[in-house]
């Protein structure tokens, strides 16, 4: 009378811990079924509501579907007031579209509530489209990767006329591109871990429109991109909402800043401001006050550095309060690095060429104790626990350090249920740096 998988639906969605069905007789010239909810032990029998559903089983994507019930945007879970007179909710009923449940007071007879849920053919049904749009999505990625490993894998990526940097920024979205599969695409690691699927797909245009016009332009501006991938009216503005987001991502997988790959119009500058010696192909600072990098000349820099501890702060504050206690980064041999909010490309550019360049003994890392500075400290630690020629230290708020990220990830959830806290508050001073570098 029930199959196992509409019984499972039930299960899962609607009945609440340690609840059972048990099932009456079938209500008479209708398709439908009513079914007790209770709870029992071995001491109590007690009946806590009723299902009304459907025993209809039509195939769930023939024509008779009502587009009204979209309007309703029933997810398993969610529960629905209907007009239970009227002759839609019924037939609604009957063809098991939803499900009418009821719930009793504790005298098991006064109602306390009565609502409609999503049916086990609506959601049969919502899995259908789900699964039919997964698979077009994936064809459009499929389709998207071809058109740009074709085109990058040209002849023309390799022409001597190509800058050096210009041809290193299309080789790397090769690279990305020949890794993404699929079935991953979701869950890839080459996004943002917060951006949804359709979001992933439009980058993956604007990747595809990106590359075709920097292979044949050598300067272009934002506008063009969409322009001439689109080739309709408003295709100029079609990656407009996510641009600042599409452009650091983009330099994520080139490695190489925008501006170098022809798109000249947006005149993004993104500044690095440390602390320490620091030295590059154009570029020299000895121990001193806060200076500043730009990504321009961090991709072109072949940065390094003597001091043998790295700190990656969070806030300007620190970075500057530190750098303003005389002698200490000398004293130390730290460099200091603030990343200014979430990691952007500039800023693990500068970080993982002062890592391969240099001897760094140690990294410290020191962010806000809210969820943000706790984000932010993930990404610092998963850019640089890639090296294991170094010891890694975060500082928590109790003014102490610990070395695994697992740790320092659960201390920092029980510490933020109840507290919230800026890094300018347990500031410190020398003493404490230097115990931090010797802890």
């Amino acid at each position: 009378m029930i199959e196992e998988s509409f019984h499972k639906y039930i299960k899962d969605f609607i009945l609440k811990s340690g609840e059972e069905l048990e099932w009456g007789k079938p209500i008479s010239d209708h398709f439908l079924l009513e079914g007790k909810i209770i709870k029992r032990s071995e001491r109590t029998y007690r009946i806590l509501g009723f299902l009304t559903v459907s025993t209809k089983r039509d195939n769930i994507d023939e024509s008779i579907y009502d587009n009204k019930l979209d309007a309703l945007k029933f997810t398993p879970r969610k529960k629905v007031n209907l007009d239970d007179n009227g002759r839609q909710t019924f037939k609604w009923l009957e063809e098991g579209w939803i499900i009418k449940e009821v719930r009793f007071e504790k005298d098991e007879r006064t109602v306390s509530s009565s609502h409609y849920r999503m049916g086990f053919r609506l959601y049969q049904c919502e899995e259908l489209k789900r699964q039919q749009k997964m698979e077009q999505t994936h064809h459009e990625f499929l389709e998207i990767k071809n058109q740009i490993l074709t085109t990058l894998s040209s002849e023309i990526v390799f022409q001597a006329s190509f800058l050096n940097q210009n041809k290193l920024g299309l080789q790397n979205i090769m690279r990305v591109v020949q890794n993404l599969k699929k079935d991953e695409l979701s869950s890839s690691s080459f996004f943002p871990e917060k951006w949804t699927l359709g979001k992933r797909i439009k980058f993956f245009h604007f990747i595809n429109a990106f590359s075709q016009i920097s292979l044949h332009r050598k300067e272009f501006d934002w506008k063009e991109i969409g322009a001439s991938y689109f080739q309709k009216i408003g295709g100029s503005k079609e990656f407009d909402s996510n641009k600042d987001e599409f452009i650091n991502q983009l330099e994520e997988w080139t490695n190489v800043p925008a501006m170098e790959l022809g798109l000249t119009s947006l005149g993004q500058i993104t500044p690095v401001f440390f602390a320490g010696q620091l030295s590059g192909k154009y570029v020299a600072y000895d121990w001193g006050p806060v200076h500043a990098l730009t990504n321009l000349s961090i991709a072109n820099g072949e940065i390094q550095t003597k001091a043998t501890t790295l700190w990656l702060v969070e806030n300007r504050a620190i970075l500057t309060r530190m750098a303003a206690a005389e002698q200490f980064l000398k004293e130390a041999n730290s460099l200091i690095i603030c990343v200014d909010g979430h990691l952007r490309s500039a800023h693990k550019n500068a970080i993982y060429q002062i890592l391969n360049n240099s001897e760094i003994e140690q990294v410290m890392i020191w962010c806000d104790y809210d969820p943000d500075g706790l984000q932010i400290s993930k990404e610092i630690y998963e850019a640089v626990c890639k090296y294991d020629s170094f010891t890694i230290k975060l500082i928590l708020p109790d003014q102490k350090v610990i070395n695994h990220w697992q740790q320092y990830e659960q201390y920092l959830l029980r510490f933020l249920e109840n507290n919230k806290m800026e890094q300018e508050q347990i500031v410190g001073g020398v003493e404490y740096w230097k115990k931090w570098i010797r802890d």
